[in-house]
């Protein structure tokens, strides 16, 4: 849970943002443009006290669970429509630093039943972060409400898309003996999506699976659409995909079985 102070946790890469966080505050240049969002964006001003810095504009989202204050909320919307200047995508993402830290990307279950565990987890946190970024780039721009919900939920999402595929590449490769190379019954993929595009054209051609429904597959666990945007691609309804997704994998899972 996010702490109404909006503390950021300890994992290397969070340190790492803090450290350089204090230093683009440090620079001149970088404060003269922060000092500037104020005049298109009026929640990025402070009144009666000239331009806000952008330490000071981070500060204002304050976090009471997973959602930021009403003020709060106003400043991430503010800098996401600004984010398509580079120190301004970086002071969104600073905001966000507190709520992407408490995102339950490692725990055991989730997205379509499936497990994973990871030796790792400052790799996963460093990994949701690096969606995070993306994320802003992608709706840099944007005006948007709930911009936490928008941009975490996004990362997360296709975060677990990609771990899932890696999973289920890990499930389906065996070591065999020394000196002969790891094989997949189905593939010799060097990578998990290169596995899951030769495992899903296989399965098509031995008739066990629609090409529609390889194409769902494909757009969720490679190209990380989540369901939602892969069913409006295919022109399925919300509550139609889900079924679509699940009856299509549990066809993929008995084939590759």
């Amino acid at each position: 849970m996010v702490s109404a102070t909006g503390s950021v946790p300890c994992h290397p890469i969070f340190t790492a943002l803090e450290i350089e966080w204090r230093r683009l505050l440090r620079s001149s240049a970088w404060q003269a443009e922060a000092s500037c969002w104020g005049e298109s964006e009026p929640a990025l001003a402070l009144t009666g006290r000239g331009p806000a810095s952008a330490d000071e504009i981070v500060t204002r989202v304050v976090w009471h669970g997973y959602r930021p204050t009403a003020e709060g909320a106003a400043v991430l919307s503010a800098l996401l429509r600004l984010a398509r200047q580079t120190g301004a995508a970086r002071a969104l993402l600073q905001a966000l630093l507190p709520r992407i830290g408490a995102e339950r990307v490692g725990t055991p279950i989730y997205g379509h039943r499936l497990g994973c565990t990871w030796p790792r987890p400052a790799d996963t946190s460093a990994d949701l972060v690096a969606e995070c970024f993306t994320a802003i780039a992608r709706h840099a721009g944007e005006d948007r409400g709930e911009v936490d919900r928008l941009i975490v939920g996004e990362a997360a999402r296709r975060l677990r898309t990609a771990r899932q595929s890696q999973r289920r590449y890990e499930v389906h490769t065996v070591a065999l003996p020394p000196g002969e190379e790891l094989v997949s019954g189905l593939s010799c993929a060097r990578s998990g999506a290169e596995w899951l595009v030769a495992a899903l054209v296989d399965a098509v051609r031995a008739g066990r699976l629609s090409t529609g429904d390889a194409r769902l597959i494909y757009d969720t666990r490679v190209k990380g659409f989540s369901a939602r945007e892969a069913g409006q691609h295919h022109g399925l309804a919300p509550r139609c995909v889900y079924y679509a997704l699940g009856r299509a994998e549990r066809a993929f899972r008995e084939w590759a079985a």
